[in-house]
């Protein structure tokens, strides 16, 4: 049987400051099989197990200067314990492209019992940037 838990944060944009990790949050919880969501940031594993991981983003379509020809780039990662001892994977990076960017990517990796995970953002555009959509998910089949 099949364990999964999944994020969704809807349409709001969160702003994501230029050069610095953040966490993704979520507005609402869609699937919580066995609790795994903690927060609207965070999913738990209940046990130790085999889990695939998912998250999908939409950045918001990037404005460049007149005249400035620096590449931006967006990046995302899974971020084992983001609170305490970090440890990332799963780790995505992309050039801005014209219009929205989207970043959508699975990776499987061990979930253990009590360690939460989520989901960070990067950037360096010149200025603060919308991730206009989020969703983040873990699926199991270990318990």
């Amino acid at each position: 049987m099949a364990t999964e838990c999944k994020l969704y944060r809807g349409e709001k944009p969160q702003i994501i400051p230029p050069e610095t990790w953040t966490l993704v949050t979520y507005e609402k919880i869609l699937v919580n099989d066995r609790t795994m969501a903690k927060s609207l940031s965070l999913i738990v594993p209940k046990v130790d197990g085999a889990f695939w991981w998912a998250r999908n983003l939409r950045w918001a379509a990037v404005t460049v200067p007149e005249g400035d020809l620096r590449p931006r780039q967006f990046m995302s990662r899974f971020v084992r314990d983001p609170h305490g001892s970090r440890d990332d994977t799963g780790a995505d990076d992309r050039v801005a492209t014209p219009g929205r960017s989207w970043q959508t990517v699975g990776w499987p990796f061990a979930g253990q019992a009590g360690m939460p995970v989520g989901v960070e953002v990067w950037h360096d555009h010149h200025e603060p940037w919308p991730l206009e959509h989020a969703q983040f998910a873990a699926l199991t089949w270990d318990y």
